[in-house]
């Protein structure tokens, strides 16, 4: 056992949070936002937001990973045994399923205003 066990604690605190820094500086939102947003308005129904969120992801990593392609430079892929690309990942997947419910919410609310009132049965 160890004697400094307090202190592991309190460093594995600062790597954890290290990494989240980490994470969040390095994060690029934008193919994520695009791919999901597509994925919000392309698909009519309704339910199953994180398996949409999860689908819309594997472009957006793609995307991101390929992008120094386009520069001339060699692709940068992620290294899925890194934490900060975990917490990437995980929060990309955040976005992802807000971005999808949040279109999905907006599609209900304006078929909603535009749906007119169905006439009742024996005039009630």
């Amino acid at each position: 056992m160890s004697d400094n066990l307090g202190g592991d604690a309190v460093q594995f605190g600062f790597a954890l949070w290290d990494a989240a820094k980490a994470s969040l500086i390095g994060l690029n939102p934008v193919p994520v936002l695009i791919t999901s947003a597509l994925m919000g308005v392309i698909q009519p129904q309704r339910g199953w937001y994180l398996v949409k969120a999860a689908i819309a992801l594997v472009p957006a990593v793609l995307i991101a990973a390929a992008w120094p392609v386009a520069s001339g430079y060699a692709p940068i892929w992620p290294d899925l045994t890194q934490l900060e690309t975990q917490m990437q990942i995980a929060t990309m997947l955040l976005i992802a399923w807000l971005v999808i419910r949040l279109l999905q919410v907006v599609r209900s609310t304006l078929s909603l205003s535009e749906r007119q009132p169905q006439p009742r049965p024996n005039g009630h």
